[in-house]
């Protein structure tokens, strides 16, 4: 089984100390984590969105990180024929929500197409998209997609 680490877990490897992510990764040989372009660059979006103070040193693990996973998997999977055919068939489907804090109130709104563009890249690749747990996984388990979605909590 090969897996796809979503921005949200590639982020969550570059923390330092244990996270759920980094555990769950702890027994599965490096050459099964996949990493996209699409992933990556959501990944960059949000540590460019920091301090600069946090920024470069952010900036660093995740290049690091990057490199890593490049070295001992293969490149990024492009946004390419395959990804975006995915891509079309569930650029509309609604609802797939994902929990966000406004104002301290955890809300759920629906994912954008960055994100639905990674599930895509899942579903053209045969992969397993890893990501920590959303409510948008449960609704693609009830869409039949679970063979495309590994939840971390």
């Amino acid at each position: 089984m090969q897996f796809l680490l979503s921005g949200s877990a590639l982020l969550e490897m570059c923390l330092a100390g244990d996270t759920p992510v980094k555990t769950w990764a702890r027994d599965k040989p490096a050459t099964q984590l996949r990493l996209s372009l699409i992933g990556i660059e959501m990944a960059r979006a949000t540590v460019n969105e920091l301090p600069p103070a946090r920024r470069n040193r952010w900036l660093r693990a995740l290049e690091h990180r990057v490199n890593e996973c490049h070295q001992d998997s293969g490149p990024p999977l492009p946004l390419d024929a395959r990804v975006l055919a995915e891509w079309s068939a569930i650029r509309k489907v609604t609802p797939l929500q994902h929990s966000v804090i406004e104002q301290g109130q955890t809300i759920l709104e629906d994912i954008g197409q960055d994100q639905r563009l990674e599930i895509a890249t899942a579903l053209a690749y045969t992969l397993k998209l890893v990501d920590p747990w959303q409510p948008f996984h449960d609704q693609l388990r009830d869409m039949g997609l679970g063979d495309h979605i590994e939840s971390i909590r």
